[in-house]
């Protein structure tokens, strides 16, 4: 009885050791993971940008191809297919002193796509580079049949709705309202390899601010506008996957050609 009492527990505590090593085999710290997040911040790379609205949709459809120079800082973006897209088509920024430079090109029904250029204090990768973060594992995942682990981080953003250059209806001032949401963000990192592969944004709060917003608009207080949108309110899910490409290889962004005619 007493032999295989102690076998028992040798049994038990041999298969705590192997659980714990299944779980942290190859998964970096915390520290570790932020020096390989820092490092791509610093980097060049390729990229490409899908989106997934509703728990409805089985997969991520892609819209935008992209590519990031660092220093000096240079970020240029193109829809897929954009002879079939209304909005922005391509999107370039730039360095200009201190100062950056962005330009966006739409397309809009009932004129030639045009693009509009000003000055601006963000870059296109303020949305998934963000200082002063803590990332925490959260999980172990294969990401084109290489293993990567997932660091998890949140943050405080707002939603801006500005109304203010509409026209005025039926007495109606355009208004300008700013909602707080809380976005969430994953890192994806290779850790044999040093590299981050994939950055996903999980913006489903800032959707729900986005639609309280449009309630506001209408003209409902905001409780009023939280309140119907806690009994009708689509909460719908709305996340942004960033596939990293070409870390570090050979980037070149040349300026859009009709950009220089301007």
């Amino acid at each position: 009885m007493l032999k295989q009492k102690r076998y028992r527990n040798l049994f038990v505590i041999s298969l705590i050791g192997l659980m714990l090593i299944s779980c942290t085999r190859g998964s970096p710290s915390d520290s570790e993971a932020e020096e390989i997040i820092h490092d791509f911040w610093e980097g060049d790379y390729e990229y490409t940008v899908y989106s997934k609205h509703g728990e409805g949709s089985e997969r991520f459809h892609e819209e935008v191809k992209g590519k990031l120079i660092s220093d000096p800082y240079q970020q240029y973006e193109q829809a897929v297919d954009a002879s079939e897209t209304q909005g922005i088509v391509e999107q370039y920024w730039y360095m200009q002193g201190e100062n950056v430079v962005y330009n966006m090109k739409m397309s809009v029904s009932n004129r030639p796509d045009y693009w509009t250029t000003f000055e601006s204090g963000a870059k296109g990768s303020d949305m998934y580079i963000k200082e002063d973060l803590a990332f925490t594992f959260d999980r172990e995942e294969t990401v084109s049949g290489r293993k990567v682990c997932v660091y998890r981080t949140q943050f405080e953003e707002e939603h801006v709705a500005d109304y203010s250059q509409l026209p005025e209806e039926d007495g109606k001032v355009p208004e300008k309202f700013t909602l707080p949401f809380t976005m969430v963000m994953e890192y994806y990192i290779d850790f044999t390899e040093k590299e981050v592969v994939r950055i996903r944004l999980d913006g489903t709060d800032s959707a729900r601010a986005a639609e309280i917003a449009n309630l506001m608009y209408s003209g409902m207080t905001q409780e009023e506008a939280e309140e119907e949108f806690r009994e009708n309110g689509s909460e719908e899910t709305y996340e942004v996957i960033y596939d990293i490409k070409n870390f570090n290889g050979a980037v070149e962004i040349d300026p859009p050609e009709d950009l220089k005619e301007l």
